[in-house]
Parts: C-alpha cells; sequence; structure tokens
C-alpha cells in the first residue's frame, strides 16, 4: 500500500539583536544562529539529541529556547514522533504569543495541526490550522498560507474527501510555484500524485509522482527523495507490473534512509506487499516486521500494519499466531480509545516481542484462548440470569399491578352495591313523600357526593386522610338518615398528625364501617355507636374502629368477603400492616385495629 510522507518544513530565521541576562552570559544573535545552522546541517537523529541538549542551556534566552523547541518539533514531526512533537510545539507557541512573534506563532500553529492531524485529532488539527491561517492572511503571508491550504487538503484527505483536498493541494501548488519554492511544489505535487492512485487514476498519479520525482532530484533532500522513490515503486508495481523496478526504486528509498538514519515506515511496508505478491513470504514477513518495530505514533498507521500481519499469517494457515495478532490488535483498540500514554503502548510491544521469543508461546495461545471460551460461557450465563432475573421481576410487578387492579375493582363493587344505592334512593324518596324537601335535598346532595367521591378515590393509589375521613362522614351520615338515626359516630384524630400531609389508601375503613352498621346495629335494642379513633404511633398510622353493636361472627362459607380484600390490601401494604391487624370482641360490640406506614404514598 503507497503511505502518505509529510515533507519537511524549511525555515528561515530573522532573529532580533537579543539583549544581555543580568549576570548571565547569553548567546548574541549571531552566534546563536551559527550554533543553530551547524545543527541543522547533522543527519536527523543526531539534531534530536542536540536540540534536546540545547534547550537545556542556561546561556539561550526565552525567545531563542522557543526558536530551539520549534526545530526539534520539527524533526520530531520529520521522524514519526508526533506525541512528543506536539508537546514542544506547545511550548514553542506559548513563548512566541507572550512575545507577540506572530509570523512564527502562525507556523508553530500549522505545524501543531499536522501532527495532531496524523494522530488523528481532527477537529484540534482543522482548529489549529484555521487559526495560524487567519494569522497568515493578516501578515499576507504567502508562504504560511500555502502551507496551512496543504494541511487543510490533508484533513480533507482523511476525511475521505479527496476532490476538496486536491482542489487546496492545487491552491497551495499555485502558490508555491508563485515563490518558486520547489521543495514544497514537489511535495504538493507527490501528494496529488497519492490521491490520483487512489481514486484509480494511474496515469495522473504516475504524471504528478515524475513531477515531483524530477523535483526533487535536482534538490538532493533526501525526505523528499525517498518519498518520491517510494511511490514511484509502488507505482510501477501496481500500474506498470514491474516488480523489479518497483525493487529497484523501493532499495533507492532505503539507501537513502540508511544514509539519514530514518525508520521508513511505509518503504518497509511497500517492500512486504511486494515480496507478498512475488510469493516470497518470508521477505514480505521480514520487512513488515522492520516496519512494526519502527514504532510508529499513529495508532491508524500501526493497526494497519496489523492487519497486514493478520492476513499474511491467515493465508499462511497459521491460525495460533494470528490469533494472538489479534488480541494485540484488540490491545491496541483499548488504548486508542483511553488516549493510554506512549509508555503503556511500548510495554505492549515489548510484551509481543518477549512473548515471541519463549518456547512455550503455543501452551500460552492454548490457554488463553481456552479462557476466551470460558469468559464468554460465563459471560452468556450471567446475560442470560440477568435476563431471567428482569423477566420474572417483569412478571411480578405485572402480577402485581393486576392484583392491585381486582382489588380496586372489588372495592368498588363492595361501596356501590345496587342494594345500598336502591336503599337510600327509597329513604330519600319516602322523605319526599313525607314532604320534607330540605332534609331530602340535604341527604340527596350528601349520597351524590359519596357517589362522586367512589369513583374518584377507586382510581387512585393513595389519598390524604382528611379526604378519606370525609368520605366515610358523608357515608355514615347517608346511612343515619336511611336508618332514621338508629345510630350516632365520633372520629377522633390526634392534634399532632396533619390530616392534609398523612396519605392512606382510599376506603380502608369502609367496610368496616360497613359491617357495623349492616350487621353490627342489627336486631339490638339499643342506640348503636360507633368510634373511629386514628392515632400516632412511632412511624405508624394506627386506627381504631370500636362499636356498640352485636359482635363479630364470620360466615363460615367458601365466598371471599369484604375482610378477605381488606386482608390482601394490607398485605401489599407491607407485612408490619397486615401482622398488625386484629379484631376483637367485646362485651358489647366490636374492635378493629391497625396500622399503617405514615410515609405510605404509592403515587
Amino acid at each position: 500500500m503507497l503511505a502518505l510522507f509529510k515533507n519537511t518544513l524549511f525555515l528561515t530565521f530573522i532573529l532580533t539583536s537579543l539583549s544581555q541576562c543580568q549576570n548571565q552570559k547569553t548567546y548574541s544573535s549571531k552566534t546563536f544562529k551559527k550554533i543553530e545552522q551547524n545543527i541543522k546541517n547533522q543527519p536527523i537523529a543526531k539534531r534530536i539529541s542536540q536540540w534536546k541538549k540545547l534547550s537545556q542551556s542556561d546561556s539561550l534566552t526565552t525567545l531563542q529556547k522557543a526558536y530551539i523547541y520549534f526545530d526539534l518539533a520539527n524533526d520530531l514531526q520529520n521522524t514519526n514522533q508526533e506525541k512528543m512533537s506536539i508537546s514542544y510545539y506547545q511550548k514553542a507557541l506559548e513563548i512566541f504569543e507572550s512575545e507577540n512573534k506572530d509570523e512564527m506563532t502562525a507556523k508553530t500553529l500549522v505545524n501543531l495541526g499536522i501532527s495532531h492531524a496524523f494522530l488523528n485529532h481532527k477537529n484540534i488539527a482543522s482548529k489549529m490550522i484555521i487559526k495560524g491561517l487567519k494569522i497568515a492572511d493578516r501578515l499576507n503571508n504567502n508562504y504560511i498560507k500555502s502551507r496551512a491550504y496543504g494541511e487543510l487538503a490533508h484533513l480533507y484527505y482523511l476525511n475521505n474527501d479527496k476532490k476538496k483536498a486536491i482542489d487546496y493541494l492545487k491552491k497551495a501548488g499555485d502558490m508555491y510555484l508563485q515563490m518558486k519554492d520547489t521543495s514544497a511544489l514537489s511535495a504538493v505535487y507527490n501528494n496529488i500524485g497519492i490521491i490520483y492512485k487512489e481514486q484509480n487514476q494511474p496515469e495522473k498519479a504516475y504524471e504528478y509522482t515524475l513531477k515531483s520525482f524530477y523535483l526533487k532530484d535536482s534538490l538532493e533532500d533526501p525526505f523528499s527523495l525517498i518519498e518520491s522513490y517510494n511511490n514511484l515503486g509502488a507505482l510501477s508495481l501496481l500500474y506498470k507490473k514491474q516488480p523489479d523496478t518497483a525493487r529497484y526504486y523501493y532499495n533507492k528509498a532505503l539507501q537513502l534512509a540508511k544514509r539519514n538514519q530514518l525508520k521508513p515506515i511505509s518503504v518497509y511496508e511497500n517492500l512486504a506487499d511486494l515480496y507478498h505478491e512475488t510469493g516470497q513470504q518470508d521477505s514480505a514477513n521480514y520487512y513488515l516486521d522492520k516496519a512494526l518495530a519502527s514504532n510508529p505514533d499513529n495508532y491508524k498507521e500501526k493497526m494497519h500494519l496489523y492487519d497486514l500481519k493478520l492476513r499474511y499469517l491467515l493465508q499462511e494457515k497459521k491460525d495460533t499466531e494470528a490469533l494472538h495478532i489479534l488480541q494485540i490488535k484488540d490491545s491496541l483498540s483499548k488504548l486508542n480509545e483511553t488516549e493510554f500514554n506512549k509508555e503503556m503502548e511500548k510495554s505492549i510491544e515489548n510484551k509481543l516481542r518477549l512473548l515471541s521469543k519463549e518456547k512455550q508461546l503455543d501452551q500460552v495461545r492454548i490457554i488463553n484462548k481456552k479462557n476466551q471460551i470460558i469468559f464468554m460461557f460465563i459471560a452468556i450465563i450471567f446475560l442470560l440470569g440477568l435476563l431471567i432475573s428482569y423477566q420474572l421481576n417483569r412478571l411480578d410487578r405485572l402480577n402485581f399491578k393486576q392484583e392491585q387492579f381486582k382489588l380496586e375493582q372489588k372495592v368498588l363493587r363492595s361501596q356501590m352495591n345496587p342494594h345500598f344505592i336502591f336503599n337510600v334512593l327509597s329513604s330519600i324518596q319516602s322523605s319526599l313523600i313525607d314532604n320534607n324537601p330540605i332534609l331530602s335535598a340535604t341527604y340527596l346532595s350528601k349520597f351524590a357526593q359519596l357517589i362522586r367521591q367512589n369513583f374518584e378515590f377507586i382510581q387512585k393509589k393513595s389519598i390524604p386522610l382528611a379526604s378519606e375521613l370525609q368520605m366515610l362522614r358523608n357515608y355514615m351520615d347517608t346511612q343515619k338518615f336511611r336508618y332514621k338515626d338508629k345510630f350516632d359516630y365520633q372520629i377522633k384524630v390526634d392534634k399532632n398528625i396533619d390530616q392534609n400531609e398523612c396519605r392512606v389508601p382510599p376506603m380502608i375503613l369502609q367496610p368496616f364501617i360497613e359491617n357495623a352498621i349492616e350487621h353490627g346495629f342489627k336486631n339490638i335494642n339499643h342506640k348503636g355507636t360507633l368510634c373511629i379513633k386514628v392515632i400516632k404511633k412511632e412511624n405508624y398510622l394506627c386506627f381504631d374502629i370500636i362499636d356498640n353493636g352485636q359482635g363479630y361472627h364470620p360466615k363460615k362459607d367458601h365466598k371471599e368477603h369484604a375482610l378477605d380484600v381488606f386482608k390482601k390490601r394490607l398485605l401489599m401494604i407491607g407485612k408490619d400492616a397486615f401482622d398488625s391487624f386484629s379484631i376483637e370482641n367485646l362485651k358489647q360490640g366490636t374492635k378493629v385495629y391497625f396500622c399503617i406506614p405514615d410515609d405510605f404514598d404509592e403515587n
């Protein structure tokens, strides 16, 4: 595969005279410029170590340090060490901005964007480049503008908008042509050739690659020449079907890289492809391992190399080794997502190299595979358990709601049975016949309110205690009217109970009031009395319902009575509520007692 190279940004610094620091001798502008140029003439590997050493010197001014950081970052970028280059570009940027060096600020922003782009930080890269482009526009600096256009093309390329990428590259190329910047123009032609190649336009790809090569050959720039030799080799193989020519160009690129102490990852990769296509798998694996050993910062490039390695192993039917590479890929993918540091990345690759030397590697892979199967089995069982638990819980909730609905219907039917309605209406009719319209209107109003409350409350899970007691008053007043004042009642509530704040299940007391009136006061020779007490005990509301009727004598049959419905309602409220319930026969009458939590509210 044809890999995209980065061209080096060549800078000429125009330094102003530097002041002398107090009690410390600093380099003059002329001396600093000479030192900087001498380092730039060294091979890039030596330059990096010398930039780092010089950046620690106490003889540099703050601004001079910024230039050294910038030079170091450029060389780190050119050797595929993007993460380290970003840290040094950032240091340089802070100084250039504080010193109001707009031109260097713009250049640093653009280069910083380039490093972020190669790490696939597209949003950060575009912000940096656009910010640098705005400063270059204000300065009318065509060189920085053209470089920014080139890097915007790179971002469009990463987003797979290759048409816009070519447009921006050609725009940058026109500016480089006007400025007679042969090196930069060559890089632009090379990148255009790469994109045309990916768009399956071999003639245009070869045309622009040759244009790039002729320009670079005259400059003898090692980075650019390596790039062109590499791309010419790829085009010769893919479109000219000339493997020997391709190998010639790749070897030229390797010789230049070795001379300049570089690790050309894309050349290794292309050589691996060449030998793979020509059936020389040992050589293909050798160069692919060389590319992996170069340890690129770019996760996308690293994942691509492991993909090739995986493909080669599968074609050779080396399934165990392929499984191990797949595990490494998974580890790298996780590192990319969580932005682990470079040391963690290196430790994974070191572990891979260590495992490859161990004689028991095959056994380790088998154990890992078994562990994976066991883990998957446990995970499936766990997920099935969760699913079954969820479904059972859901079924319990549905059954609970269904039981609640049934209880609500039973409560409603017990309150609004036809016999009760008929008897009340008959009593009201009798009062009208007796020519007592005021009394009739009063109790007709209470009866209407009682019916409305029944239909309203039965649809709710809880109501205020005050509403429950008001409904009971309407019910007992209606019954008193019906039975011609055969009984009296009283309701006593503790003063420390807020009747509007405390909530209770609707019509929770009514079954016992009805039982006392309909059965307890039946066939008695004295006036009946009903006493309802509501008291507070710790965190509970407790109810006493006392009558002086003929006592509690339950029927023994297989029908479900109001008391059975009441007990089910208590059980749904909670075990403590259910356990608190009791019915006691007194010397004269009955006492019912139960408690519910004072924070009851199911709405």
